[in-house]
């Protein structure tokens, strides 16, 4: 069931404030010049303008923290939303047209010391499962090839994140039927050490009549949950629902799960190859709970999947920005404060 929500009212100014819940940071425009941050909470936007961001996509946050891309030079940099602080990262030697349409996953680590030095920022090479990483201070990126041979199947890297300070990767096995893989990365020394995790490969969930699917790793409530996304209709762009697993690192088997309490999950998608994935104790009136909250390329609306009864709503995000030309991010801004 499809139901609209109500437009949300504007402000003047862009003010990036911590809270316990996501922005939707939405930046559209010709250089993608503008920026409008929707409160889904009290339904307010703010747009304006964050100069550090113009010309730039966001591609993984981190607590305050963004990875940004130039979409022209291709430069990347960190970014405070708080401080505005701009930290430059080395340049990044990938063919133009994989990387301006998002064909790599990125990662930033958040260690305990939360120095901005001592982060990794990573890229995945989905296809050719190649791993490039760097750290702020360095002058360029490392690489290092992911191996595995399973069955001479071919294989591809399809979900990504950092949990307890260790990369989670899901990789894709081809085969009747194609089977999944979930991997760890770790750093010793400066070289990545990667270990299967899963005791045994497990098929795609979903049903055989689903035409197509999106894979997303994130960390919920201090576990690590695999969320499987179900599309069809015509071009596989109707997002029929969703499918969520928890790892149980007892046996390391993933178990099905239909309720995630109190806490909700927000997905980030552009041109369906760029998965970004994020999760929060809902605490807050008007954010709702147990739900999937997840965006759409080339659609300026928020959809709210409900785990309980699997319904789907959706509401406008904000009635100003372009419906074509709209870049839509879920970020954190936690509150740091004791």
């Amino acid at each position: 069931m499809l139901t609209h929500g109500l437009e949300m009212e504007a402000t003047k100014h862009p003010h990036i404030i911590p809270q316990p819940y996501p922005w939707l940071v939405i930046a559209d425009g010709k250089n993608l010049e503008r920026q409008t941050l929707v409160n889904i909470s009290n339904n307010h936007f703010d747009s304006g303008t964050i100069p550090e961001m113009h010309n730039k996509s966001i591609c993984i946050s981190s607590k305050e923290w963004l990875v940004l891309k130039d979409i022209d030079s291709m430069d990347l940099c960190l970014l405070s939303l708080t401080s505005k602080e701009v930290v430059k990262l080395p340049r990044l030697q990938l063919p133009q047209f994989e990387f301006i349409n998002d064909f790599y996953i990125c990662i930033l680590s958040s260690p305990p010391s939360e120095s901005k030095h001592d982060c990794y920022v990573m890229f995945i090479d989905r296809s050719k499962s190649k791993f490039y990483f760097c750290q702020p201070r360095d002058k360029e990126f490392s690489e290092q090839v992911f191996e595995f041979d399973l069955d001479d199947r071919l294989m591809s890297i399809t979900a990504a994140t950092m949990f307890k300070e260790k990369v989670y990767f899901l990789a894709w096995f081809s085969g009747q039927p194609p089977i999944y893989e979930l991997f760890t990365a770790e750093f010793v020394g400066s070289n990545l050490h990667f270990t299967k995790f899963t005791r045994e490969g497990f098929p795609r969930p979903s049903p055989p009549e689903i035409d197509l699917n999106n894979e997303y790793l994130v960390e919920c409530d201090g576990k690590l949950l695999y969320i499987h996304e179900m599309r069809g209709g015509w071009n596989a762009t109707k997002i029929l629902g969703f499918l969520i697993f928890q790892m149980n690192f007892s046996s390391r088997v993933w178990v099905q799960v239909n309720n995630i309490g109190g806490w909700s999950i927000f997905l980030s998608r552009y041109h369906g190859l760029e998965h970004k994935a994020i999760s929060c104790f809902v605490a807050e009136r008007g954010i709702r709970q147990n739900a999937i909250y997840f965006t759409k390329s080339f659609d300026r609306l928020i959809y709210v999947f409900d785990l309980e009864d699997h319904s789907i709503s959706k509401s406008l995000s904000c009635p100003i920005v372009s419906r074509y030309k709209s870049r839509l991010d879920w970020v954190m801004v936690p509150n740091t404060k004791p």
